[in-house]
């Protein structure tokens, strides 16, 4: 607490050789002006401050009238109670504090919606008096500057509503300096005041620049909860606030933090970047508008914000880019159709590499995944950009067919095991980028003689080698493509390797003087040991599945027999073929 003296002044009376209503606000338009002399406290200093009357009831003489005064801290109840306040609470203090904070009468942002008197009736029903109380204490000319501004009683309320509605937000909307305000007690019995000691403002917006260009597009919005730090020219933190409304407009805003009732001085603003996201570019305008860009730098600070006093800064933004992530799955293609169907299990283990793209091809590499148990793999806090995927192909698997159906249904990786470029934005997810590998397949068996010609090998019966034989495609149970020729070896056996799973036939060509046995005499093809060669040599379709060793599929043959001799004259009819 100090002494000093004060003289109080406004401008709804008359000063000594002007009209009435000539006397000019000495500060911003205020209530009541309040000059102080011979001040011994260095927080207030001698000059000239705004000021509002906290008790209608009560009155106060105006200059030339002087009187020795003694302040407290204006932000604490404590503070009001010798000056009649004993039940007001520290709710009621703060929505004081943020009211005066707001500088409603001379703030640009207002664009004079509001006047003096129009806060001043704020206050005083914030303190607790009636609406009969305020009218019947007579103040009208003061309130409405001598009739040169009209009072709306809607917008005291809107005052008095935003004030509740900031202090019950508990976003740190409160000045950080307990001077901010101060408590006047004039002679210790003549109308109390709550004057303003500092005045200056400094804050803006957190946005999410969704295409990370470090400007503020349009449709791109604010960001809500993310904290913001104040510090001073020594580098010491000073107050701290949350982004979210701008609680003294009627619209609802999304990503506005402020720092009111500040000091003139140097100042530096901290964005704490939210997790998953980070700090778009720099100034990328070049500061051609200081408005509409990310004044935040890699570590969040904002460049130093010199403040006059009662100046507001309404420049310092920070744009935020929200992390992307991109991943889904890498499986076995059991039937090699391309496409995840059900039941086809993921492959564990798989590597899978993620680069930037670079004109359709890979740049830098970015990170390399492993897929879990389940095939799954997933690239996260990723910059906006084109990237990439490379899918390593895992041992004993073949690469199974891009691209055949719907997106995040079918395999992504080329011949080359690339995909092909994906753009990312700020905060996308793409979970659709996929990999599908089988295991070759075999099919083959044994051509044997079928010696007694009863359709199943029997012991003994002997493998028959340089048989050709034909593999195809299965369509509608005929042959399809050719896919390969092999020629059995002096056992009689032949391989079909490294098949795609799908369907095929194959086609016994039967050698000269040999024709097939009799086709799937065991039902069916029980012990793998009858044969499996129809007409023309072909037998039924064939399924493979991926890594399937088809080893049955034989064809028996029966070398073809021959009878005759002579027809001849017998002779002598002796029933024997006699010489001559």
């Amino acid at each position: 607490m100090s002494t000093f003296t004060i003289r109080v002044t406004s401008s709804a009376t008359n000063a000594a050789g002007t009209a009435y209503g000539g006397q000019p606000d000495l500060g911003a338009p205020s209530f009541l002006d309040m000059i102080v002399t011979d001040s011994t406290d260095p927080l207030i200093s001698n000059g000239v401050y705004d000021a509002y009357c906290l008790n209608p009831l009560l009155d106060i003489g105006l200059s030339p009238i002087s009187y020795l005064a003694e302040n407290y801290a204006g932000n604490s109840p404590a503070s009001y109670v010798p000056i009649g306040f004993n039940s007001l609470s520290q709710t009621q203090v703060d929505q004081i504090n943020w009211l005066l904070a707001q500088n409603f009468t001379s703030d640009p942002k207002f664009g004079g919606q509001f006047n003096y008197g129009e806060v001043q009736i704020a206050i005083w029903k914030i303190v607790g008096f009636t609406d009969a109380q305020i009218a019947s204490a007579g103040l009208d000319l003061f309130l409405n500057d001598n009739n040169r501004n009209v009072v709306n009683p809607a917008d005291s309320d809107f005052i008095i509503a935003s004030a509740q509605a900031a202090i019950a937000s508990g976003n740190g909307v409160l000045p950080p300096d307990a001077f901010f305000t101060t408590v006047i007690d004039p002679a210790g019995n003549v109308q109390p005041l709550i004057v303003q000691l500092q005045s200056a403002k400094l804050g803006n917006y957190v946005w999410q620049d969704t295409n990370a260009n470090g400007i503020q597009d349009s449709g791109e919005a604010g960001v809500n909860n993310v904290i913001v730090e104040l510090y001073n020219s020594a580098g010491v933190l000073i107050a701290s606030t949350a982004t979210g409304d701008d609680y003294s407009t009627a619209a609802i805003e999304q990503g506005f933090y402020q720092f009111t009732g500040l000091k003139a001085g140097d100042y530096k603003v901290k964005f704490i970047v939210p997790a998953g996201q980070f700090l778009t570019t720099q100034d990328a305008n070049g500061n051609s508008d200081d408005t509409l860009d990310s004044d935040a730098n890699a570590s969040g600070f904002s460049q130093t914000v010199t403040l006059a006093a009662g100046e507001s800064n309404q420049t310092i933004d920070a744009g935020l880019v929200q992390l992307a992530r991109i991943g889904d799955r890498v499986w076995e293609d059991t039937d090699g159709d391309g496409t995840q169907d059900a039941g086809e299990n993921g492959i564990g283990g798989a590597t899978v590499r993620l680069y930037t793209c670079v004109s359709g091809a890979p740049g830098v590499l970015v990170d390399t995944k492993v897929t879990d148990v389940n095939g799954n793999y997933t690239f996260t806090n990723l910059a906006p950009g084109e990237y990439i995927i490379e899918f390593v192909t895992p041992g004993g698997y073949t690469q199974t067919t891009a691209n055949v159906g719907a997106e995040g249904s079918d395999s992504d990786a080329g011949a080359d095991g690339l995909t092909g470029c994906f753009m990312l934005n700020s905060g996308d997810a793409k979970t659709d980028v996929d990999a599908g590998y089988y295991k070759p397949a075999s099919l083959g068996d044994t051509v044997w003689v079928d010696t007694n010609g009863n359709g199943v090998r029997d012991a003994g019966e002997a493998g028959k080698s340089g048989v050709t034989v034909e593999l195809y495609t299965c369509v509608n149970n005929a042959p399809g493509v050719l896919v390969d020729t092999d020629t059995t070896d002096g056992n009689g056996n032949y391989n079909f390797t490294g098949l795609k799973p799908g369907d095929y036939i194959v086609k016994f060509i039967n050698p000269a003087g040999y024709s097939f046995t009799t086709q799937s005499v065991v039902a069916p093809d029980a012990a793998n040991n009858d044969s499996d060669a129809g007409a023309g040599g072909l037998t039924g379709c064939v399924t493979l599945s991926s890594g399937e060793n088809e080893t049955d599929v034989d064809a028996g043959l029966v070398e073809k027999a021959s009878v005759g001799d002579r027809v001849w004259e017998d002779t002598d009819g002796d029933g024997t073929q006699d010489a001559g």
